[in-house]
């Protein structure tokens, strides 16, 4: 077997590559070893080819950085980013646990979990995605090979989609993690495109509602599918609490073939799942729950000795509407889908079917459909808040499709939100996209081998302040820009400082390089700072700014100090930057 070439190489001098995991055409993910704490890593590495295109290159950088932010515990933490040469890559823990599909295609082991312990495993993984949807953080859809199991039976969620992952958002996961309860139920890891797989179709006699569950999650279209992990979350824990205990019903142990279902007294260390604890289940709504159930208390049964009718259970959390057909003591098996509701709190029974009064027979299905509140609501007012924190402010009230369309704006930050549609205060609906117009900022345009003078011009017709620094050049004329900062196509704010490198020709002193720093128009671009460079320093150069991207190799000043970008970086201030962070201190200015 031929050793891969990468095997051996350390990253920025610290990060070690050992061995190749798996990999596709666009990411190749290997272990490794931290050189200076000793610790083991995983690295994911963007293929070369793709790391040359420096949009695809900054949104694989951007989206490590957005995983680095997103504190839900059992999901991969990323430990740092960056780019060495040709290399554009993620660090992450070291990945500890056996994946499901490895577990599950083991020699000696089973190859399908039984109902309960595959629910179990699920409402573990959807706990990790809700936290991950909460924070604005989509995973890009995990599979029985992104979800480990430790010794101590700990779900961790690994497997970040990194490359192509503008276009997931949390429907996107939903789906996969119904794929995943397939799987596990079946033992089948193909499932058609387009088709809503039924896991009974496979093992006859599974509980229709694990059929109900997939087929949520997995319709076709994504509008039918729950929001986002929590409330998939919530549809999974009500089933996973309505099944059988193990030896009470005939699906735990049902199969076509033989195959030995992971359940009971006799599973494996993989299996000995925990049940789900309180804090996942829906609160119940005290004041409606007791107001409801004291009017049809007495309201039970009509006609014969073989008849009931349904009592209204509308306004009832859904514990409270599962204990009330429970009481019954009819045999009635409630099963669950979501709806909107302009009534009905979130989280309650917005409607039954039957319907209340209707006459059921013993051992009937009731489908409670529950509220996830209006479907039309008021869209926030995000103008002037930034992208991030409008997102933010359209997830809280219920939106979770938005579109972001680039406007030009001298007279905004980069980022900020100028306009929405539907207008803020006008009713959005929930299951329809919310446009932001969002300032792009100025663009910085090309001046290479501009005369210095047009070049002066241009940016000060962009209300952009200009730095010069000139350098010795045997090729270039007096006066012509040979390099910029930032570079062409950058997004800048107004105001924004972009340095020029002007040729001072042919250089006459020996080798010696001399350069010098003047300000063309507005401030120097210096400022005085703290620091080891004492109270009175001046730092020549480009000053950090918070909305600028830099790229590896910039160097900046900010607070006395002069630092390095050691690899894409925009937002964090050099000071705050740590071992890991994308800064390293140069020393004082």
């Amino acid at each position: 077997m031929t050793p891969d070439p990468l095997t051996g190489f350390v990253l920025h001098g610290r990060v070690l590559l050992e061995d190749r995991i798996h990999g596709d055409d666009t990411v190749a993910v290997y272990s490794g070893k931290d050189t200076t704490s000793g610790l083991p890593v995983t690295v994911t590495l963007l293929d070369p080819v793709a790391g040359a295109d420096p949009a695809i290159a900054h949104a694989f950088l951007g989206r490590a950085q957005s995983l680095a932010g997103t504190d839900a515990p059992g999901l991969v933490r990323a430990l740092g980013d960056g780019r060495d040469g040709d290399h554009v890559y993620m660090v992450t823990g070291a990945a500890r646990g056996e994946s499901l599909a490895a577990l599950l295609t083991a020699e000696d082991g089973n190859d399908r979990y039984g109902p309960r312990t595959a629910l179990s495993i699920v409402a573990d993984v959807l706990a990790v995605l809700a936290e991950a949807h909460d924070q604005g953080f989509v995973h890009g859809g995990p599979g029985p090979e992104d979800v480990l199991l430790d010794e101590d039976d700990r779900v961790l969620v690994t497997g970040v989609r990194m490359v192509g992952a503008e276009e997931a958002d949390p429907r996107t996961d939903v789906h996969a993690v119904g794929v995943l309860l397939y799987t596990l139920l079946t033992g089948e890891f193909r499932v058609g495109e387009g088709e809503a797989p039924r896991p009974s179709s496979v093992v006859p006699g599974l509980h229709p509602d694990l059929d109900m569950l997939v087929a949520n999650a997995t319709d076709p279209n994504p509008r039918y599918r729950p929001r986002d992990a929590g409330r998939y979350l919530t549809l999974v824990e009500q089933v996973l609490r309505s099944l059988p205990e193990p030896g009470e019903g005939p699906e735990e142990n049902v199969s076509t073939r033989p195959i030995p279902v992971i359940e009971g007294a006799e599973a494996g260390p993989a299996d000995r799942r925990r049940p789900p604890p309180p804090w996942r289940r829906i609160p119940v709504l005290v004041g409606a729950g007791v107001l409801v159930l004291g009017l049809f208390t007495g309201f039970l049964f009509l006609g014969s000795d073989d008849e009931l009718v349904l009592p209204d259970l509308v306004g009832l959390s859904v514990e409270s509407a599962e204990d009330e057909l429970e009481s019954l003591e009819y045999g009635l098996r409630p099963s669950y889908e979501e709806d909107y509701s302009d009534d009905v709190e979130p989280g309650a029974v917005a409607v039954t079917d039957p319907a209340a009064g209707v006459v059921v027979e013993q051992g009937s299905r009731t489908l409670l459909s529950i509220s996830v509140g209006p479907r039309y609501v008021e869209v926030p007012d995000v103008v002037g808040e930034s992208e991030t924190e409008a997102r933010d402010l359209l997830r809280a009230a219920g939106f979770t499709s938005v579109e972001i369309v680039q406007e030009h704006s001298s007279e905004h930050d980069p980022g900020t939100v100028l306009s929405s549609t539907p207008e803020v205060g006008e009713e959005g609906d929930r299951e329809g996209e919310i446009t932001l117009n969002v300032s792009e900022g100025t663009i910085v345009p090309s001046l290479v081998g501009m005369a210095r003078a047009d070049a002066v011009f241009a940016l000060e017709g962009l209300r952009l302040r200009v730095g010069v620094l000139e350098t010795p050049d045997d090729t270039a004329p007096e006066g012509e820009v040979i390099g910029q900062d930032p570079e062409p196509g950058t997004i800048a704010a107004e105001d924004q400082e972009v340095v020029l490198t002007v040729s001072s020709g042919p250089d006459e002193g020996a080798g010696q390089e001399e350069t010098e720093v003047e300000e063309e128009a507005g401030d120097a671009g210096s400022e005085s700072g703290s620091g080891d460079g004492g109270p009175n320093a001046v730092c020549s150069g480009q000053p950090w700014k918070e909305h600028k991207v830099y790229d590896d190799g910039d160097v900046v000043h900010y607070e006395g100090r002069f630092y390095e970008a050691r690899w894409w970086v925009r937002g964090d201030p050099p000071s705050a930057s740590g071992e890991w962070g994308p800064w390293a201190d140069q020393g004082p200015c």
